[in-house]
Parts: C-alpha cells; structure tokens; sequence
C-alpha cells in the first residue's frame, strides 16, 4: 500500500479532514492526561521480586559506587510497561543503536549536537581528562561498574576493545579507523595505556580534536567493527589470541575462520548472549521471531535524583516489518509508543499530524542535519575525456541549475515544505553563507541557455536538442539510489526544464549496493543524494559533500579524493584551489581550539561556493518523529546528533 492510496482510501481521508484541517497542514492534534508517579521503590518491583527469592543480589551491589545520577526531564517516573517500536527489515539497526545502544564512554548533554566542543561533551561510563593540549585522553571507569550478567567491567575490557579489536589486523585487513591512529597515518596506532583497574589513558604525538565528539556519537560503534569498550570474559572466547580453537568453534557453525565467528557474537543486535551496559539488554534478537525484545538491565548503572534505579520502562519490543507503510499504518493506530525512522518523510507529515488525535500521539521536532532534500553531482574526475572537460566547466552545471524549477518540485515532491537551496550549509550552522546557499538557484530559462552556451553547448539538431562532445544530443544518465523514492520523483520534474533548453536526462535507479559500487569504481556521469550539514568537528573523510575528502561519498570527484586519501599515490591531483581547500578542511579536522578551527571551516566553504560541486534542489524540512500520549519525559524537540534520540537519556522515558 503506498502513500497514494492511503491518501485514497475513504476511511484515512475521512480521518484527515474530520478535523476541519486541509491537507497541508502539519499542525498535530494532541491531547493525554498524565499518570501520577509512584515514589515508594529504589528499584523495578519485578527486579524486587528476584532479589527477595535470592536470585539476584540487593540493589546495593549491583550499582557502582558512585551511579551516574539523571535528573528526569520533567517529572520522575514510575516503574513499568513496554516501549513499543519497530525496524524495517532485519537490517534497519541504527535505530536500535539509537534508542537502545547509546552508551559511550563520553557522550553529548541533552539537547546539544557535539558541535560547541568539550560543552556539550558529560561523562558517561567513564569520568575524563583532557591533557597536554588534546594529546591525552584518561578515561576512569566507574567504580564498581558491572555488565548486565554481572561481570566487573574494568580496564581489561577498555583494552581488549582496542588491542584485540578495534585495531586487531585479522578483523581490519583493509585498515584501522583513524581515531585509533595518529594524525596523517594510516598504519600508528595511538599509545593506550593502562594505569589501574579502572583507568586507561590514550596519548597522541600530536592533539587529537574531534575525539571525545566522535566517542560521543560512537559513528564508529556497529556490530562486528570495532569501539571502545566491550565485554573480554565473554568476547575472547571466540577470539584466537585467546582461544586456538575459535578457528574450529567457526567450523562447527559453517562459518570460513574465526572472525566470522567473532563478528556475529559481537552484535547486541543478534546475539542476546552479548553482555552489555545498556539499559535495557536483548533477551530476543533479530532473526528470532517477529521482534526485537529487550528487559531491562537489572545491573544498570544510573539512577534518578532520588536514587531509584533506571530505566524506568521495563521492556522494549521493535517489530521487525517488511515495508515503511506498515510501520506507518501502526503508528496511525496507535501501535508504536515513541519512533523518529523511516516514516517520518516530509510528504508523510501531513497525514501523520492529522491522525495524532486518532493514535493518541503527538508529534515532536528535529531539526534536521540534512540541509538539502536532493543535490545532483556531476563526475568531474570521469574516463570520458569529453564528458570529463564538460562536467567540469562551471557554467555547464549554472546553466542547468538555472534550469530548474524548485517551487515545482517543492510542492510536487516535498509537500510544499522547504525552499530553493543549493548544496550548502544550513542556517543554523555556523559556517552558514546567504549567498552559496542561494546562488543559481532562480528558474530563469534566459540565463540557463546563456551559460549552456558559455560551456561550449552551442550545436543542435533539428530538434533543438544540444550536441554533446561526441557530436550526439547530450542526454546524461543520474543515478540516483532507491533508497531515496523521492529523487526519482524530484528528477522527473528536472528532466523537463532541462529538456527545455535542449540536454536530455535519463534516470537510472539502482540500489544501495550497487550504486556504491558504482561510484567507487568511478563510473556514474551523475548521481543524486541528499546533502548533509557542515560540520567542523568531523573525520577525515567527513564533509564530503563540501570538499572532495571520501572516495566513497564525493561523488562529483572520486579520483581526488582518492588523491587526498592516498596523499598523492593515487587518484588524480585536483586543481589549486581544490588543494588549498583540502588543506583548509585538514587544519580545520586537527585544530583541537574550536574558534581556529571555525576559521578554517569557513576557507573550506568559501572555496566550496566557488566551485560550485553540487547542483541542489531544496532545504530538507524540518525532521518530526512521534510519541505516545502515554510517554513522559520525551523533550518537545530534540537536538539532531548522529545519535539522536540517544542524547535524550531514553533511560529517564517513563509510561
């Protein structure tokens, strides 16, 4: 069923309208009372129950000495209840790690995105020091800190985590995340050291910025991979280091070698054996049943301003469904407690805010970190020596921006939400630029052909169409992945004011593992994406959109960005100014003192704008997701980190 019919269908449309609302409205209508809190128990009544029947010890010997202390966001919380949520698919797990997982060793204060620096970065699992200038880092676990089975947690598993994993060769044959290497390598790993049971230090040659950011946001925490921080009595059973017979154990399971094998029990995910610190510990996994069941932690280490355990929610149920529009249908009906992915698309809005009456929900805002609904990005680094030269004449990529008709396509496509932006930063960035943001960005057919004309294009057939660099009518193939519905969509409304002035489009969706495939091995003429926000705490690969630094993601120029990449042994060396902005976005990636490296960021946009990378279409509305009358403690809006809603302390949720 897709979102047409809903919108067909008389029951829903009745729902939209009974209400007086025209469709276009996002206003949500809400309503709920809320539940007295019950004070009287320091810990889940179910917990209660297991201590008294000697199955678990008192409350008192499962925190640490010193609990990290939440204050609830509005009121404290009763024990109990189930959050109710979904995934689609059995690979849809961000959301578990968003909601479930989030738990680093440092992490963002709520409501914050990590880009002030060291204030918006808390202690979480451990307390920290910041040294020598940013090139040490101690972290201190808390004492007394156990995993969910009961087991000490100590400074062994801080460095089981980075010896025997994160930078362990056998589980990273193409190579080491570079937060674990010194800045400009791809092969010194930074010095951990361990000081006592509880404390590790990481020491640098040079300051390491963005580290405690991107520890905070754990972009490099995923199943199988790598982190910081990760259970050794039950992980290095499967580990050959520790156990010559894991090759064996892999066999056993029809599995190739033993990191197979370590890859798969190291997933929260799918592995409900997997001790844990998280809230709430997965007792069903994924690929078992219909849903996800996770219950609560009976080890968890924080507690509310009166010293009751968390979380208060006893349990969380994800149902794994197959398609976006049965997660939709549920949330209509009142079926999912709180949910931020998938459904919440700009054109879904309307129809999600005109039914919150019915599902007794209400809608919250994210702002979101997209700051561009779809960019078009030619390959200017592509074999075809004649595309090659045309994709990278600036005034070829004006003429077709002029183009354009976005209010078209913003109200088509996005549900009248939005307006004309190119790829550039938002306004709430700080590195935001009036004029890069809105250049180009007129539909003005006049202009279009003029700078058509400027790039060369100026023979045509007898039907108006313009002749390419082989002598043929110019037609350029976008690819555009079908992760994005909305692009195909948005590039049939492109196709037709470029046909106006005589360049053919022909679209070509592909999935998400093709069209990356494709794009590393160089081969699109263009591709479609959405555009992220800028951000000056980033990786080395980071703000790709902006500058060429990825070979997997700028995909206007992957042959330089594997130059940067390689530092000159491969790919193609990019042209003056694009190296002075490489250098530019360097500085600015290692400068630990934020102001400097603000400066920094803007060299790298100004440069940006000048080049003009990427065609873009319109502002990415605002991001929604909706919660249950029935939770407490959900902010209103919430702050759109990587993470997010994870900064929020679902731990301090309560039903």
């Amino acid at each position: 069923m897709t979102r047409r019919n809903l919108l067909r269908g008389g029951g829903l449309l009745l729902l939209t309208t009974a209400s007086g609302c025209s469709f276009f409205d996002t206003s949500p209508d809400t309503g709920g009372a809320a539940q007295a809190a019950d004070m009287s128990a320091k810990e889940s009544p179910a917990l209660a129950q297991l201590v008294k029947s000697g199955k678990l010890p008192p409350l008192e010997q499962r925190l640490p000495k010193n609990p990290l202390v939440v204050t609830p966001l509005k009121e404290p919380g009763t024990y109990g209840g189930t959050w109710a949520s979904a995934i689609v698919g059995d690979d849809d797990i961000d959301w578990l790690i968003n909601t479930l997982g989030y738990e680093p060793l440092v992490r963002l204060k709520p409501g914050t995105n990590g880009q002030k620096g060291l204030d918006d970065i808390v202690a979480n699992v451990a307390e920290f020091e910041v040294k020598d200038g940013g090139r040490e880092y101690v972290f201190r676990l808390r004492e007394g800190l156990k995993w969910s089975d009961g087991q000490p947690c100590t400074a062994d598993d801080l460095l089981f985590a980075f010896e025997d994993v994160a930078t362990y060769h056998d589980l990273h044959t193409t190579g080491i995340y570079d937060l674990f290497l010194e800045n400009g390598s791809t092969t010194e790993r930074v010095k951990v050291e361990k000081v006592d049971d509880r404390t590790v230090r990481y020491v640098y040659k040079e300051p390491k910025a963005g580290l405690l950011y991107q520890i905070a946001v754990a972009t490099f925490e995923r199943p199988g991979l790598s982190g910081v921080l990760l259970p050794k009595h039950y992980l290095k059973q499967f580990h050959k280091k520790y156990n010559p017979d894991a090759d064996q154990l892999a066999k056993d399971q029809q599995l190739e070698d033993w990191t197979q094998l370590f890859m798969l029990k190291q997933d929260p995910w799918h592995n409900a054996d997997q001790p844990t610190l998280h809230a709430w510990k997965v007792t069903n996994p994924i690929g078992k049943g219909t849903a996800l069941v996770a219950e609560r932690n009976p080890y968890y280490w924080k507690v509310d301003q009166q010293g009751r355990q968390l979380p208060y929610i006893d349990r969380y149920r994800a149902e794994v469904l197959g398609d976006v529009q049965v997660e939709l249908l549920k949330i209509m009906n009142g079926e999912i407690g709180m949910q931020l992915r998938n459904f919440n698309t700009p054109e879904n809005k309307p129809l999600v805010s005109q039914n919150a009456a019915k599902g007794k929900y209400r809608l919250f805002d994210v702002p979101s970190r997209l700051s561009n609904t779809m960019i078009i990005q030619f390959n200017q680094t592509i074999a075809d020596e004649g595309l090659r030269k045309l994709f990278q004449d600036k005034d070829f990529r004006i003429g077709l921006s002029y183009a354009i008709n976005r209010k078209e396509i913003i109200d088509g496509v996005y549900a009248g939400q939005g307006e004309p932006w190119q790829a550039a930063p938002s306004r709430r960035n700080v590195v935001y630029d009036e004029a890069f943001a809105k250049q180009y960005t007129e539909f003005d057919a006049a202009k279009a052909n003029e700078h058509l004309d400027k790039a060369g294009l100026t023979e045509k057939d007898a039907d108006g169409k313009r002749l390419g660099p082989d002598g043929k009518p110019l037609v350029v193939t976008v690819m555009a992945s079908t992760e994005f519905p909305h692009h195909t969509e948005a590039l049939e409304f492109v196709k037709k004011g470029w046909e106006a002035v005589g360049v053919g489009l022909r679209v070509d969706p592909v999935a998400g593992t093709l069209f990356t495939e494709r794009t590393m091995a160089n081969q699109p003429q263009a591709a479609t994406y959405t555009c992220s926000d800028f951000d000056v705490i980033t990786g080395s690969g980071g703000d790709h959109y902006y500058v060429p630094s990825n070979s997997g993601s700028a995909r206007y120029a992957i042959r330089w960005a594997q130059w940067y990449g390689s530092k000159g042994k491969a790919g193609d060396e990019p042209p003056k100014e694009v190296r002075d902005q490489l250098e530019a976005f360097t500085r600015m990636r290692t400068e630990p003192d934020t102001t400097k490296a603000i400066e920094s960021a803007r060299k790298v946009v100004e440069i940006a704008a000048r080049q003009f990378y990427a065609i873009g279409i319109s502002t990415y509305p605002e991001e929604y997701g909706i919660v249950s009358n029935s939770f407490k403690n959900v902010p209103d809006s919430m702050a759109n980190a990587l993470t997010t809603p994870g900064p929020t302390q679902p731990e301090q949720y309560s039903l």
